[in-house]
């Protein structure tokens, strides 16, 4: 998976992409042209100082990483953290992930066999 870095493709993926709120996080996914998923991360000051918010980024990036494994779904992903992310641990995150990734699974395919009828 690689980063999400440029403003544009924020904003893309803000205004055109699904979303999903948790507890923990608001999710945002756009499908994208590219053979890859690229992932973004938005931690607030907020949320912690330096040393938190990277501990979060690395436990987001890690739980995108293990439901992802071996699939490539050509999405662009941005993860925002809330407060409450600070209280979170990588099983949570990785079971809101797996959630959402079902949820926008379904809606591709509910999607493909739409256009297909």
């Amino acid at each position: 998976m690689r980063s999400l870095t440029k403003r544009r493709d924020f904003e893309l993926v803000f205004k055109e992409g699904v979303t999903s709120a948790s507890k923990y996080l608001v999710m945002y996914a756009k499908p994208n042209e590219l053979s890859f998923n690229r992932l973004g991360l938005s931690v607030s000051k907020k949320v912690g100082k330096a040393v938190t918010r990277n501990r979060i980024k690395r436990l987001l990036r890690e739980a995108m990483r293990k439901p992802l494994h071996g699939v490539t779904l050509n999405y662009d992903f941005i993860i925002v953290a809330r407060r409450s992310s600070v209280e979170g641990k990588l099983d949570d995150f990785i079971q809101v992930i797996k959630r959402f990734l079902s949820k926008l699974y379904c809606e591709k395919n509910s999607y493909i066999t739409d256009k297909t009828i």
